[in-house]
């Protein structure tokens, strides 16, 4: 793997996670993190940051935060 490679996939990363690749580039990174290990321990590394995250922020948003930001993505979208 040239550190372009671990460059290109770690930029896509995030999108990787959300599972919002298009086919053909969540083939590319699956098949890089398969294959390098680094990168692979990065993945996983934000995968159980996310779960942390998710796990100890939901009860702690403030009340109406939910309500407000639909709201304001309804108002971006119209």
């Amino acid at each position: 793997m040239s550190g372009d490679d671990c460059r290109q996939v770690l930029g896509q990363l995030q999108t990787f996670l959300d599972g919002e690749c298009a086919g053909d580039l969540e083939v590319l990174v699956q098949a890089h993190l398969h294959d390098c290990a680094p990168c692979l321990d990065r993945a996983d590394f934000e995968r159980h940051l996310r779960d942390l995250v998710a796990s100890r922020c939901r009860a702690s948003a403030p009340e109406g935060l939910l309500e407000r930001v639909l709201a304001r993505l309804a108002s971006v979208r119209a």
